[in-house]
């Protein structure tokens, strides 16, 4: 059992319903299900009763959930004490997306550890999605997710570094890769490479946006938990996809950008902190992200 499946049996318990609770902690439905049930089996009982009304909770579930809610309290404050209690200097812990190193984050990072060298730099590269749980469980004191959803400002400060244009990525030996710039509408008979909604939570929902602007509601395939593995699809020619500007600047062999000439919303990217974490540290570094 791990802290991330109490949080998401307390957010289910609490809304009383899967649907509303993934849309709270910025997860899919179908994973905070899996999770709800991998819970389930390790405890060996049901806690929830499930009805199309929505979620009752069985009487071991309303045992668990008082143990729960105690739990977490706990754990919020060990972690508190923890840091206030430790003569250790400054440290400051941040996760990342791989593509934000290249387009921003490198040399706010640079200026960061050669003005400020007492304050200890830890980073830690992961998907979008678990930079959220990570945040929460307090592993890490800063994230940089895109296209943030709004449910998250009840628990969480952001503050917007950078807006990024989608481009298409079509593989070498796609009919449109000789091209420097198409419409979005051309792609319409296309397989599009979708992603893992656990790791990177809205970006499906994104390109089915943009698709559907467009004029197609687009067929999604795949479940790539990673960067890289779309990029990889693609150059395999199994999909194309919709995928940020800075996308370029990772290693993408056989696979081509092409400029989309739609209007479309940009990728919003987000620094985002726990509204409770009064590190002095995590200002430093956001004074660096907007000069």
């Amino acid at each position: 059992m791990e802290l991330r499946h109490i949080r998401y049996f307390v957010a289910a318990a609490k809304h009383r319903n899967f649907s509303k609770a993934a849309h709270v902690l910025n997860l899919s439905q179908p994973a905070v299900s899996r999770l709800i049930r991998e819970l389930e089996c390790e405890l060996g009982t049901a806690l929830f009763i499930r009805q199309r009304s929505g979620l009752d909770l069985t009487p071991a579930g309303e045992t668990f959930f008082r143990h729960a809610l105690d739990i977490l309290t706990a754990c919020d404050e060990a972690v508190k004490a923890a840091q206030e209690a430790s003569p250790l200097p400054g440290k400051l812990s941040i996760g990342f997306i791989t593509t934000a190193l290249g387009s921003f984050l490198g040399d706010a990072l640079t200026r960061f550890t050669h003005e400020q060298p007492e304050i200890e730099l830890v980073i830690h590269e992961m998907p979008p999605g678990d930079q959220i749980v990570a945040l929460r469980n307090r592993q890490i004191d800063v994230a940089f997710i895109g296209n943030p959803c709004n449910d998250l400002h009840s628990e969480i400060r952001m503050l917007a570094v950078k807006e990024l244009t989608l481009e298409a990525a079509v593989s070498g030996q796609h009919r449109l890769a000789g091209r420097k710039a198409i419409q979005l509408r051309e792609l319409a008979a296309e397989k599009f490479i979708g992603y893992d909604e656990e790791k990177f939570p809205g970006r499906n929902q994104a390109i089915v946006k943009a698709c559907v602007a467009a004029g197609f509601q687009p067929a999604l395939t795949g479940q790539a938990r990673s960067l890289l593995e779309v990029l990889g699809m693609i150059g395999a020619d199994a999909g194309v996809c919709l995928m940020p500007s800075d996308v370029m600047n990772l290693p993408h062999p056989n696979v081509v950008f092409l400029r989309l000439d739609d209007i479309l919303e940009p990728i919003s990217l987000a620094a985002a902190w726990l509204r409770d974490n009064k590190n002095p540290a995590i200002g430093s570094l956001l004074a660096y992200l907007k000069n």
